[in-house]
């Protein structure tokens, strides 16, 4: 496995990543689906800047731009159509991008200190650390995340209930100067009927403070509102 990275290391990154060292990530992603047994794979590239703001190209099986804010305002963006949808939703935050957490040093809590969550319990055992996180809504689940090198491997999501909700396996870390990021994430979600999606998720070709146009990507001003297709009655 490669995640296991000096101690010390780790402790400087933790220490150095919320100071936003890095000033811009990017990545290309490849995204796998297997849901009812049928495979779909969506590629597209990453493109996140310390202040929040984050571009994502979005190649196949369709081209189209999203570009995206911590507050959760976005734009969606077909460059063939130059047609854009804008929506304002605190879900659709920025922050929810995997190398934007780590970029931002959300290592500890893979981001839930945005959904008001707190560790309440840690515990130690062969070399692995496991932190239990509640939100003070107790309508939202409570979320395990384990720990090997101070580095996040595993989380599981438990509804108050106690049902599984979903899984979480994090791996292939790598390190890129100060920054260090997980290159493959697999999710496992739990739906009715005992049907599960499997989602696996590969960075590749991470860039740390390299220039690209598409950090600075803009919609175009003339772009025309999309026209959203009526539900059928």
């Amino acid at each position: 496995m490669k995640h296991k990275l000096p101690i010390v290391l780790i402790l400087l990154l933790a220490v150095c990543a919320p100071s936003f060292a890095q000033r811009k990530v990017s990545a290309d992603v490849e995204v796998k689906t297997v849901l009812n047994g049928k495979l779909t794979t969506v590629t597209k590239s990453v493109y996140c800047t310390n202040n929040g703001r984050l571009v994502t190209l979005f190649r196949k099986p369709l081209s189209y731009y999203v570009v995206s804010n911590a507050k959760g305002e976005l734009q969606l963006y077909k460059t063939d159509t130059n047609e854009v949808l804008t929506q304002i939703d605190p879900s659709l935050s920025s922050n929810s991008e995997l190398v934007m957490l780590f970029m931002g040093g959300h290592i500890d809590d893979l981001g839930l200190g945005y959904y008001g969550y707190k560790a309440v319990t840690t515990t130690r055992e062969e070399g692995f650390v496991k932190k239990t996180f509640t939100a003070s809504d107790q309508n939202l689940p409570r979320v395990e995340i384990v720990y090997e090198n101070y580095l996040p491997i595993y989380c599981a999501y438990t509804a108050p209930d106690g049902k599984l909700l979903s899984k979480k396996y994090l791996s292939d870390y790598q390190r890129y100067g100060r920054f260090v990021l997980p290159l493959r994430v697999t999710d496992i979600n739990y739906g009715k009927n005992r049907d599960s999606s499997i989602v696996r998720t590969l960075y590749s070709s991470v860039k740390v403070d390299v220039d690209d146009p598409n950090f600075n990507f803009q919609v175009p001003a003339d772009a025309r509102p999309m026209k959203l297709e009526e539900p059928e009655q």
